[in-house]
């Protein structure tokens, strides 16, 4: 028995139609959220990088704030170092009071003085000139007595002293004393001549030694003195050989 299919090509045709529209529908319906679900997705993550951003901005700041001072405290910190590097150059490092007190403990009752000169030189000619004896001068240490370092420029202190004494021979003495302390060394004497002072009667009649031609004069005598004066130099530095 054969079926016989009443409905007409038309009426298939529009199905047809209306179940591929129905699948365009869906499909579309599905692209759309699934677009909507990657828009909220993406805002949520551009929402969060933004939010991360901000704070890497926020910390950006900071440590560029940081730099600047750590920069600012460096430079105060390169000024403060070369202030005290050029102190440390320039410091003598002498103990003027030892030395006043050594001197004071060398100088007799014999001997008055008139003038003490302490005069900062550079190193000779010599000492200058590397083929001149090839020596130069380096900062004792006070401590041990050792070379420290040799510095550049540095200075030794040249002393003059100058009095009268009783005779040449407490000169000479004294000479001797400033030697043989380790506070001094090259000393001399530059001249030593006879004087005359003026002094009370009674500060003559209590001299060591009587004074040949005391005259008297009044309330005063002139009394026979040798002036004298002796260079020798502080021993902060020492001379080496530096060959």
């Amino acid at each position: 028995m054969r079926e016989i299919d009443f409905l007409p090509e038309w009426y298939k045709e529009g199905k047809r139609q209306r179940l591929h529209m129905r699948r365009q529908y869906v499909v579309l319906a599905v692209a759309f959220i699934a677009m909507i679900s990657y828009n909220l997705t993406s805002t949520h993550r551009i929402t969060r990088a933004s939010a991360e951003l901000a704070r890497l901005e926020g910390k950006r700041v900071e440590a560029e704030a940081a730099f600047q001072e750590f920069s600012a405290v460096t430079k105060d910190l390169n000024k403060v170092r070369e202030k005290a590097d050029l102190i440390e150059r320039i410091d003598s490092k002498i103990q003027l009071a030892a030395v006043l007190a050594e001197m004071s403990h060398i100088i007799g009752e014999t001997m008055v003085l008139s003038r003490m000169e302490f005069t900062a030189e550079g190193p000779s000619e010599e000492e200058k000139n590397p083929g001149a004896g090839n020596n130069g001068v380096r900062v004792a240490d006070g401590r041990n007595g050792a070379s420290r370092e040799t510095l550049v420029g540095s200075v030794r202190f040249r002393i003059v002293v100058t009095g009268v004494a009783v005779s040449p021979a407490d000169v000479a003495a004294l000479v001797r004393r400033l030697d043989d302390s380790s506070y001094f060394h090259s000393v001399h004497a530059s001249f030593w001549r006879s004087g005359k002072v003026h002094a009370s009667a009674r500060a003559a009649q209590v001299t060591p030694r009587p004074q040949v031609g005391a005259v008297s004069a009044g309330q005063t005598e002139t009394l026979d003195v040798t002036e004298f004066e002796i260079v020798c130099y502080l021993a902060n530095y020492e001379e080496t050989d530096s060959r």
